[in-house]
């Protein structure tokens, strides 16, 4: 009679544990990811926005103090949208490509300025959806293995006919990858969107659905007609 009394009262116990352990799981879930983008948020105005307070403090006294952080801030803006102009220039895309070539021959300092870059580009691409028409499955590296791709377009080719233009992304960084050319009959069109998609391969699968569905291999994709977005575009 001890000995059940004892062991129900184990069971009780790991199931108390099981449960705090859980729910102290759930909230380091909602906690981290929070604290880390907040901390991103403040390093990134403190290297950006932030230097313009100083200069806002001295020579705008008049602005009031609570409107001083808002106020960099739409300076910030303000002077990208200003050096945006420029890039888009003639003479400022030659100069910004004088200016990387210069870089890219300083040791380190090319390191740094390529991830950098490569960072920026990654949160560009993922925050546009990359102009992914959609996500897809299909057979790679040989037949038998699936790897998850993604629609850029279609292509017709001189006696062969319609292929889809499929870029396989390589994980953790989905800008690198491979570009592959392959017939409709052998693309799976999958139920993950693009951003389902685009976190999975940046997880290394960890932010994979538990169930994904895919059409018929050959089966037509929905992809939006390139005449009709040139009729919008008109």
């Amino acid at each position: 009679m001890a000995a059940k009394r004892k062991k129900k009262k184990q069971g009780i116990l790991a199931r108390v544990r099981s449960r705090i352990r859980g729910y102290v799981l759930r909230g380091l879930l909602v906690v981290v990811p929070l604290g880390v983008t907040a901390y991103v948020l403040s390093f990134c105005y403190s290297i950006t926005a932030g230097y313009l307070v100083p200069f806002i403090q001295e020579y705008l006294f008049l602005v009031p103090p609570r409107a001083v952080v808002p106020l960099s801030v739409v300076l910030f803006l303000a002077m990208l949208y200003l050096v945006g102009l420029v890039a888009a220039a003639m003479v400022g895309r030659q100069l910004i490509a004088l200016t990387e070539a210069i870089i890219r021959r300083i040791p380190l300092v090319k390191t740094v300025y390529g991830a950098s870059k490569q960072v920026v580009e990654l949160i560009s691409r993922q925050e546009g959806d990359a102009d992914y028409k959609a996500a897809v499955i299909v057979d790679f590296p040989c037949p038998g293995m699936k790897a998850l791709a993604f629609v850029t377009g279609r292509i017709e080719i001189e006696g062969v006919g319609e292929m889809m233009k499929i870029f396989i992304p390589t994980t953790p960084n989905p800008t690198s990858g491979y570009l592959e050319l392959v017939p409709p009959s052998m693309v799976s069109q999958s139920s993950m969107t693009v951003e389902d998609a685009v976190k999975s391969v940046m997880s290394a699968g960890i932010l994979t659905p538990e169930v994904v569905e895919i059409a018929a291999p050959g089966e037509k994709l929905s992809l939006p007609d390139p005449s009709d977005e040139d009729d919008e575009d008109d």
